[in-house]
């Protein structure tokens, strides 16, 4: 794996030209790639992702077209391609992995479940060295795609709440940067590392004592819409530019905060006494 080259994709105009910046790349990279497969793969990915929109308000396929793009840079084979492109159908639609497969491969369809592997196992609660360890066993090839979808995400990491925003900065950090170097992938590593500064940096405020404050009192709430308090308090500490001011907010927004949970709890509770 070739480290990814400085080739900037041309912006897409339209859905029948949603693969210019792709094959432009290709033509550098892999002049032998086999476009008509990857324009396949496309096209099945954008169907079973017609209607999905990313929290960004793209369409969803942006975001597989995006990673494929990226790995396209790194010299990435073709069933690497392909997988990246579908790599969100199995989980995401009702795509099946053996229709999958039997449309692109075993190898494609052995890359895509291989992903989708890798995200339950981080997703388990397990440590860092854990995960690292289950990562060593995993092949190069699936790992690169998810490093190729993190990158990413974190280049479009302002669109999520930003209690996401700091926990997917730490695991690109201790998780993703960490595979980047084992792979010599050396261009994703530097970038992945300094988006994850940047956005631990642009919310500082949570990482700070009142924001830590604030979302440990914040775990009292029902969780349908913990995080969307969790997100106007630290957005709040945010305009604050004391120290002080910052720390009364807390306080007392925390004292508030049991008052808050008893309330939004009160229709359950009250429905389940008179059941």
């Amino acid at each position: 794996m070739i480290s990814r080259l400085q080739i900037q994709s041309q912006p897409i105009a339209c859905h029948d030209d949603a693969l210019a910046g792709l094959r432009e790349i290709l033509r550098v990279t892999r002049p032998d790639a086999d476009v008509e497969r990857i324009q396949r793969a496309y096209d099945v990915a954008a169907s079973w992702h017609q209607g999905q929109t990313r929290r960004s308000g793209d369409p969803y396929i942006t975001h597989p077209l995006a990673v494929a793009t990226i790995l396209a840079e790194t010299g990435a084979d073709d069933e690497m391609l392909c997988a990246a492109l579908l790599h969100d159908t199995i989980e995401d639609t009702p795509y099946t992995l053996a229709a999958l497969s039997g449309e692109f491969g075993a190898g494609v369809a052995a890359l895509v479940a291989g992903t989708a592997a890798l995200d339950r196992i981080k997703g388990r609660g397990r440590t860092v060295s854990q995960v690292m360890a289950a990562v060593k066993c995993a092949d190069t090839r699936v790992l690169a795609i998810k490093l190729a979808d993190r990158l990413h995400n974190m280049r479009t990491v302002q669109f999520i709440p930003q209690v996401k925003q700091l926990r997917k900065a730490r695991e690109s950090l201790d998780i993703f940067v960490r595979v980047a170097a084992q792979l010599g992938m050396d261009t994703i590593e530097v970038e992945l590392e300094a988006l994850a500064y940047a956005t631990m940096k642009r919310n500082r405020h949570a990482r700070s004592a009142s924001g830590r404050l604030l979302l440990a009192v914040a775990a009292l709430l029902p969780a349908a819409i913990r995080t969307r308090w969790c997100e106007e308090w630290l957005a709040e500490l945010h305009t604050l530019p004391a120290r002080r001011d910052r720390v009364r907010f807390a306080i007392h927004t925390a004292f508030g905060i049991p008052q808050l949970a008893f309330t939004v709890r009160m229709p359950a509770w009250g429905h389940r006494r008179s059941g």
